[in-house]
């Protein structure tokens, strides 16, 4: 029972070093099916009460494998049942939201797909964190992909024990737990069987189109073979070092950036006289910040393009700009270097003029469109747990309690002084303060919907519904679907 106790108290180290232990912690649990994700599962189940923890369960069926997947689900289902614990399992088409997203990557749509996923629940349970099974192996797996594209001190850091969201960007405080790095796979297999758990093999993990798995199944194996047999391991120092040496030079960052970058709008302008006199890898640290603060994250962001912004701050012409992903603008100006969205490139908004009335449906099942601008609004009374089929599941689509918003509403843009009681809040919120937080562009905020009613503002169009018009819990309850989408 040796491989019991040493997980578990890494698991139970882990929690303090987090600061969950004996607070109250709410945790969601991100569960495959899979050995380490099942260890983990048991592991903080057997800790639960000492530790003083609350957890939730959440599996995403990825509904790529057909009934290998539809059994993964229910075994997660089951797991969760037994031990009394909470659970969220959702089935979701990583093909569609690759298509919806424009990501040409499965692997990173699916990635998306799933933290998003994950967001959702813990937003719904209260959670301050969001725990998945990654070990040792996992993190030297990251490692040796980023070496493979090229990457920097951030990508040789690999994956952290405790991290921010990775995705998406307006998740709030939420966590990403990683309590098993110092653990591997066959450990985690061991630790369930030690217990006399099972646990489900993913025959997803052997399908060779994935990049990640022919590094775990080809590339791993054969530089342990012909070159380093403890490869995972000084792949896992790399990372370790690479992490504690960006953690020196970030602070490095934070003194200078006061005098090197201004943040407003949705914009990060730099002072080129104090980008010059920063070391050459503070200013590419500052210029890769710059981006995540107009974006909300570096996913897209490349070492290619981390060179091209670096040619361009350094070159003593002026008047240049550099397309980055995600519609942003690197621009030149006399004395300083500007990182903005492209309104034109990016916005999906069209523009938006004057006030439009829209009389909501009352009765049930009749669908409803009205044109608005150039918008144009389906609508339909149901219930809340069964969607229309003309009703996507994107943030394009919502449902609100028919009772509380009326028959009559507004769309229009957005105003300064407007305010919003967003879902999950009790005091209201200036949408200014609301856009900021979710990283719009300033260009494109006035021509974001806003669907008033004579209560307020019910729906920020494709960002956040108002409390006050949320649908009950029960999925039973009458529910208003509205649809938006440009005419």
């Amino acid at each position: 029972m040796a491989i019991v106790a040493e997980l578990e108290r890494k698991v139970a180290a882990a929690l303090r070093r987090a600061g969950y232990s004996n607070t109250g912690t709410s945790i969601v649990v991100g569960a495959s099916g899979g050995p380490d994700s099942c260890a983990l599962l048991y592991a903080l189940d057997r800790l639960k009460e000492t530790h003083g923890l609350s957890l939730h369960v959440a599996h995403l069926n990825h509904n790529f494998r057909g009934e290998e997947a539809e059994d993964d689900a229910v075994f997660v289902a089951e797991v969760a049942q037994e031990l009394g614990l909470p659970v969220t399992v959702v089935k979701e088409d990583p093909h569609e939201y690759q298509k919806q997203r424009s990501i040409s990557s499965f692997e990173q749509g699916a990635r998306e797909m799933r933290y998003a996923f994950m967001a959702r629940v813990a937003e719904e349970a209260g959670a301050r964190a969001v725990t998945v099974g990654h070990t040792a192996d996992d993190l030297a797996e990251t490692v040796i992909l980023h070496v493979l594209r090229g990457s920097g001190l951030y990508g040789l850091r690999g994956m952290g024990e405790i991290s921010d969201w990775p995705w998406p960007a307006d998740a709030g405080a939420l966590k990403l737990f990683r309590p098993l790095l110092d653990m591997t796979k066959d450990q985690t297999a061991d630790y369930c069987l030690e217990i006399g758990r099972t646990y489900r093999e993913d025959s997803g993990n052997y399908m060779w189109r994935f990049t990640r798995n022919r590094v775990r199944q080809d590339l791993m194996p054969r530089l342990a073979q012909d070159y380093n047999p403890q490869v995972r391991d000084a792949l896992v120092r790399l990372a370790r070092t690479a992490a504690d040496e960006l953690d020196f030079v970030e602070g490095e960052l934070d003194q200078a950036w006061p005098d090197v970058a201004a943040e407003s709008d949705g914009e990060v302008r730099f002072s080129r006289q104090a980008m010059a006199a920063l070391h050459p890898l503070l200013q590419r640290l500052a210029l890769r910040r710059g981006y995540i603060l107009v974006t909300g994250d570096s996913t897209r962001l490349r070492e290619s393009h981390m060179v091209a912004m670096e040619a361009l701050a350094l070159s003593k012409r002026g008047g240049r700009s550099l397309e980055l992903p995600g519609g942003v603008i690197l621009r030149q100006e006399n004395l300083r270097l500007v990182l903005t969205r492209s309104l034109e490139s990016d916005c999906p908004y069209p523009e938006l003029v004057g006030e439009h009335p829209i009389l909501l449906p009352d009765e049930v099942g009749v669908q409803k469109s009205a044109s608005a601008g150039a918008w144009l609004v389906m609508m339909q009374v149901g219930t809340a747990g069964k969607r229309p089929e003309w009703a996507e599941a994107d943030e394009w689509t919502t449902c609100l309690d028919p009772a509380a918003v009326g028959g009559e509403a507004t769309m229009r843009a957005w105003r300064p002084g407007d305010r919003i009681q967003p879902l999950g809040m009790q005091g209201r919120k200036k949408l200014q303060d609301l856009f900021t937080d979710l990283r719009v562009a300033r260009p494109w905020r006035e021509r974001i919907p806003i669907l008033e009613t004579g209560t307020g503002i019910a729906w920020v169009v494709g960002h956040r519904i108002a409390d006050w018009a949320k649908v009950g819990p029960d999925t039973s309850d009458q529910a208003l679907w509205i649809r938006f989408s440009q005419d």
